[in-house]
């Protein structure tokens, strides 16, 4: 799939993810990247999430980009995406996203971080005593490890 078909694809209103990642495949990893990039708030966050669905070799960097966007949309996909990753590619990523400014960002990570399990539990641990906000603290403590 070209970058120009998968611009368009992105910039549906309604998408079928699963389809999209399915035709789009591997492949598409430096396409998506170049698209988060761009910093297009109606196309970069789509472009994130698809990557972390992909979850391929580079998944990861996609990702990461898109959770150091200046637009919380794109960050809040970056977030999303993290429980599509593997926890080895979402590792680095989720402590940045766990730290976001915006508590909705920092909830959003908490669900997804909480989805994946493992070596991730002792960063919930830490958001669920130290964040500012009483409501992504209890988030984390509901989902993180007892």
């Amino acid at each position: 799939m070209e970058r120009d078909e998968l611009r368009k694809a992105l910039d549906r209103d309604e998408l079928n993810y699963p389809a999209l990642a399915a035709e789009a495949g591997p492949d598409a990893i430096d396409d998506l990247e170049a698209l988060v990039a761009e910093d297009d708030p109606r196309i970069a966050p789509k472009a994130a999430y698809l990557a972390g669905l992909i979850d391929a070799e580079g998944s990861e960097r996609v990702v990461d980009l898109a959770a150091r966007s200046r637009h919380d949309v794109v960050r809040a996909s970056a977030a999303a995406s993290l429980a599509s990753l593997t926890q080895d590619r979402a590792s680095a990523i989720a402590d940045r996203l766990l730290a976001d400014p915006d508590a909705g960002i920092r909830a959003r990570a908490v669900k997804s971080v909480g989805s994946l399990g493992g070596d991730l539990r002792a960063s919930l641990r830490k958001v669920a005593d130290e964040d500012d906000d009483p409501d992504v603290r209890d988030l984390a403590r509901e989902l993180g490890p007892g």
